[in-house]
């Protein structure tokens, strides 16, 4: 009876990982469509002081990210455009790498800031994110692009 119970909590175990790879594969993540643009960037939540490498992907009406935590834990998400509003943060307001960063904030999200590594870069995501978010019917509160 032992060594059953063994087999089954084996079976199980087995079972939950192969759910867990397949939940992590890309081509869950190609079923969004079309991508517009990516990039690998760092995150952190807004309030939280921990900073990771992320990868940001940018489909027609999601954003997708993934990172891992310095914990083991991964940090992913699919949000949709429609809910999204992003704002640059003004340089004055930040130092070091925070130069080039982003908020993305949502009706249920706790706010994300994106840190980019470049000026150009961080124009390309507003850019992209302003276009997209604009086409999927959401609010534009991007008024640094007009400027």
């Amino acid at each position: 009876i032992h060594n059953q119970e063994n087999q089954k909590e084996n079976s199980d175990l087995s079972l939950a990982s192969l759910f867990k790879k397949n939940g992590r594969r890309k081509t869950v993540v190609r079923n969004l469509g079309q991508m517009i643009y990516y990039s690998k960037v760092k995150f952190k939540f807004q309030h939280c002081q921990e900073v990771n490498d992320c990868f940001l992907e940018l489909f027609q009406s999601y954003l997708y990210f993934q990172s891992m935590g310095s914990n083991g834990l991964t940090y992913q998400g699919t949000l949709p455009l429609k809910e999204l509003n992003v704002c640059e943060i003004e340089t004055g307001k930040s130092t070091g790498q925070e130069e080039h960063a982003f908020r993305i904030a949502g009706s249920l999200l706790n706010p994300l800031i994106v840190f980019c590594s470049t000026e150009s870069e961080l124009k390309q995501w507003l850019y992209h994110l302003e276009k997209q978010i604009q086409l999927n019917g959401g609010r534009l509160g991007l008024p640094f692009l007009s400027q």
